[in-house]
């Protein structure tokens, strides 16, 4: 029979990986309480039985199961706002690319697209693509966190560089140098530091 005081460990175990939704937390605690008490009525010790149903119910970790239900919860929300980010994202660099071709060629037209484009990336699409990388980005490590941030940073001055440099406004080479700084010692060194780790970590 499982006692008190090892329900009460569950249950601050529980605590701790920040599982907020208060239903979900309770059934999580019945749930790893009923798997435990029955190893442990075969004999299984307190420890070990909470590692194994530990590892059979969350081996990713508890927050991986409030994502889930999260997830499942918003399904047809989470799906509309990834389908309007994608649309999104392909308009508006559509219309950055058919600006871009107009500006080379002198053909009418081109400022209007290069704005639209650049400014729906920049205020529209990057936003959506930031909020939909969020909660996922806000449980993994500090260097992927910061690979995304530097990234996202390093494409938004190159961006408003290239706007610059087409209109010819002044001041676009330093921006422009500067999202290469960001991207090559901001970035870079994230992306391979991430891809290092992964290569250890699955050999």
């Amino acid at each position: 029979m499982i006692s008190d005081e090892q329900v009460d460990f569950i249950a601050e175990e529980i605590r701790k990986a920040n599982v907020k939704n208060e239903a979900l937390r309770d059934d999580l605690i019945d749930h790893m309480c009923c798997l435990v008490e029955i190893d442990m009525d075969r004999g299984v010790p307190f420890e070990e039985a909470y590692q194994r149903a530990y590892h059979q119910t969350s081996p990713n970790g508890y927050g991986e199961i409030q994502q889930e239900t999260v997830f499942l919860l918003n399904y047809n929300k989470i799906m509309n706002m990834k389908r309007l980010t994608y649309i999104s994202g392909f308009a508006f660099t559509l219309s950055l690319t058919a600006g871009v071709f107009l500006k080379l060629l002198h053909f009418p037209g081109a400022p209007a697209l290069l704005a639209i484009g650049m400014c729906g990336i920049l205020f529209v699409f990057l936003p959506m693509l930031i909020v939909l990388r969020y909660k996922q980005l806000a449980v993994q490590v500090l260097s992927e966190r910061l690979k995304w941030i530097f990234g996202v940073l390093s494409f938004v001055l190159f961006m408003v560089a290239s706007w610059m440099k087409l209109t010819h406004l002044m001041g676009a080479g330093v921006i422009l140098g500067l999202s290469f700084f960001v991207f090559g010692f901001g970035f870079l060194p994230f992306l391979f530091f991430r891809m290092y780790k992964a290569s250890i970590e699955k050999p």
